[in-house]
């Protein structure tokens, strides 16, 4: 039953994709929607179809497969109840980070405030460090267990100050990050928040991957819809990959100037 629910909803949004994206280049879907944003939809990982492809034009896209690409793309959350919308607000986590200091720099030129999740086995990791810090932006270190106390003062040593820790699971973070005072940023988005917020551990969850497709038309429709939820459920937490399309589609929304980009910072 589970898995028959599941390829519903998988079909179910790409369908939506289809439609969507035809209604853009027929009759220009952006126009109406500053006065009424439509119904946002909750989905799990979509499974490409030959017709999106058509849909997208475009020669360059596939699908990327690393660490976050069998995540939900969108991650369901209860709605808040609200009389009215929401000025749209994003914050942009860059991840993984680390291989290419010139990337990461191409980021941090479009003057979007963005949090660097990197991977501190990648060749370049601490150069990349470095150039987030001294750029005011978040410098989160990924980890794929909890760190002991001495661990932790090895990564500050490497990396110097650092804002937080990422991870794809929680076990033994509450014990390892109380009382350090850094943030734990949730890649997968589906962990239980209270356990961190109940000792006072600041953090913050993924809301969607908006690159799991390469094509600009792909990540420039995902950014969209996030801004679209946002102005729904409020400030909107996407991830990004380091990745010369994403950065594309990153640039293009924020000239469009329709969606206030505010650092990575936990929920008030």
């Amino acid at each position: 039953m589970g898995d028959e629910f599941t390829f519903v909803r998988s079909q179910a949004f790409w369908l939506a994709v289809i439609a969507l994206a035809l209604t853009a280049i027929g009759a220009g879907y952006m126009s109406g929607s500053a006065t009424a944003p439509p119904p946002l939809r909750r989905d799990t990982k979509p499974q490409p179809a030959a017709s999106v492809h058509a849909v997208m034009h475009d020669p360059s896209d596939s699908q990327v497969d690393d660490l976050f690409a069998d995540d939900d793309v969108v991650v369901e959350r209860p709605l808040r109840a609200t009389n009215h919308w929401l000025e749209p607000q994003l914050s942009v986590v860059v991840g993984l980070a680390g291989a290419s200091p010139s990337i990461a720099a191409a980021f941090m030129q479009t003057n979007v405030p963005v949090a660097f999740d990197i991977d501190p086995s990648a060749a370049q990791a601490t150069d990349v460090a470095e150039l987030a810090r001294e750029a005011g932006d978040v410098v989160l270190i990924h980890l794929d267990r909890a760190p002991t106390q001495s661990e932790l003062a090895r990564l500050h040593k490497r990396f110097g100050n650092f804002t937080g820790v990422a991870s794809r699971v929680t076990h033994g973070f509450v014990q390892s990050l109380d009382g350090t005072g850094l943030l734990f940023f949730d890649e997968r988005g589906d962990a239980d928040a209270s356990d961190f917020s109940g000792v006072n551990i600041p953090i913050v969850q993924r809301d969607a991957t908006v690159d799991d497709r390469t094509a600009r038309s792909y990540i420039h429709f995902m950014l969209v819809r996030m801004v679209q939820r946002s102005q729904v459920e409020g400030r909107s937490v996407v991830l990004m990959r380091p990745l010369a399309h994403s950065l594309d589609a990153l640039k293009a929304l924020a000239a469009t100037r329709s969606v206030q980009f505010v650092p990575l910072t936990p929920p008030q």
